[in-house]
């Protein structure tokens, strides 16, 4: 198998790597760049990227449906199938319908005539990319006992592992031809509720690796990666000594509402939702996950009924996201500065870094809007110690390569116990 990392090696995001023989070749992800993370790739390159080196049996894979990893799914040709997890298909739809939904009553409000055009064409867009991921081909995550299914790609196996991440049904794959054997980690971490099934997999599943790829985000940082437990018993903390409670959050991530909605059991108090992105995600996850996690993943939405008299009377967490700033003003302005709290509960750097800023100033505003706040938060990806016991645990035979890190960023600083001849081997 030869690899071409066409994307990825000095930048976190954007990844496109592609795997081939002489008959057949996969693209794991074919994602967006992230602000300020390199330059986009234009539409030409795409379709070079296609026409170079065709082969007869073709498809994109992808590890999960983060937009720098999935963001550019619309430019793949038609007769190029399309997988993913059928979990992450099923949220990205939701995604999908609800931003299309979004448009239409944004449509109804449109004053100009310019800006009726411009809705239009962006729902056109919009309802051309459905069309295209209904489309996707799916699997199923192998639960726990079963045998791991492969996908037949001509000469190509891939078989995918489920994963913990930041986002719903996420995983890594073992890729094999040729009697050759290819490990890719996706994005992944150690520290989630789920989390705990990686080092197994890798014992078992992850043996006799010719090369290993690597996602490595959290190089040069110095995060501190908690578990998510001690997310949710930090955020009890601070929710027991206010009455009422807004939650900033990714509605994808499943291990994160989990721990809102452990903090929010522990203190006593009410969960509600602002939005239907957050509603749509957790009535999913509960059908999907809650016998196999015995209720850590059981969720009730509700939202929050201000038509009632006495709403302020009770208690509360809401869990809010960025695209409803003025929805959650409007609820935070009547009530007592002193009794609120905000629980910032993501990246720091969406509200820090410039370019991030630009992209969606919200994360920001919210920061600014509350009186009262504390950040609360964990990495969706592996620290440096995980990465280091990865590495360690795989040992590949010829070559690691490390992908989604930032320019500069070296593997080489993990101090592997590896041999002199596999750490000059290391690709950066």
């Amino acid at each position: 198998m030869e690899i071409k990392v066409h994307r990825g090696l000095d930048q976190i995001g954007g990844c496109i790597t592609e795997i081939r023989t002489n008959t057949s070749r996969v693209f794991v992800d074919f994602g967006k760049n992230l602000p300020g993370c390199g330059v986009e790739i234009s539409k030409d390159e795409l379709s070079q990227l296609f026409e170079s080196n065709r082969k007869k049996h073709e498809a994109v894979f992808y590890t999960h449906c983060h937009e720098d990893h999935v963001g550019l799914f619309i430019y793949v040709p038609n007769n190029i199938p399309q997988y993913i997890g059928e979990g992450a298909k099923f949220l990205y739809q939701l995604k999908l319908k609800l931003l299309l939904e979004g448009g239409n009553r944004s449509l109804q409000d449109a004053k100009t005539e310019e800006e009726q055009q411009q809705i239009k064409k962006n729902q056109e867009e919009l309802k051309h990319k459905i069309e295209q991921f209904d489309c996707f081909k799916t699997w199923k995550r192998t639960e726990y006992g079963e045998k791991p299914r492969k996908i037949q790609i001509g000469d190509i196996q891939i078989t995918p592992f489920f994963c913990c991440h930041s986002v719903y049904d996420s995983y890594m794959f073992l890729i094999e031809a040729g009697g050759e054997r290819i490990w890719h980690t996706g994005d992944f971490r150690e520290h989630g509720y789920m989390g705990k099934g990686l080092l197994p997999v890798l014992h078992k599943y992850a043996t006799n690796i010719d090369v290993l790829i690597t996602e490595g985000t959290m190089l040069g940082r110095q995060d501190n990666c908690i578990h998510e437990v001690e997310v949710a018993s930090r955020m009890t903390k601070v929710m027991k000594q206010y009455k009422y409670i807004f939650v900033l959050c990714s509605s994808t991530d499943i291990e994160r509402l989990a721990s809102v909605k452990k903090a929010t059991e522990w203190a006593k108090k009410s969960l509600y939702v602002d939005g239907a992105m957050s509603y749509g995600a957790m009535k999913l996850f509960t059908k999907r996950e809650n016998k196999s996690s015995k209720g850590l993943f059981k969720f009730k939405p509700a939202y929050l009924d201000m038509s009632k008299p006495n709403w302020k009377d009770e208690s509360f967490v809401l869990t809010i996201g960025v695209s409803h700033y003025e929805k959650v003003m409007e609820i935070k302005n009547q009530l007592p500065e002193d009794e609120v709290v905000l629980i910032y509960s993501c990246w720091e750097g969406y509200c820090q870094i410039p370019e991030q800023i630009v992209l969606n100033p919200n994360y920001k505003n919210f920061y600014e809007a509350f009186k009262h706040k504390e950040i609360i938060h964990t990495s969706g990806h592996a620290d440096s110690n995980t990465l280091k016991k990865v590495i360690e645990t795989i040992r590949p035979k010829k070559q690691i390569i490390g992908i989604h890190k930032e320019a500069g960023a070296s593997l080489l600083d993990l101090d592997l116990d590896l041999s002199k001849e596999l750490r000059a081997k290391i690709k950066q």
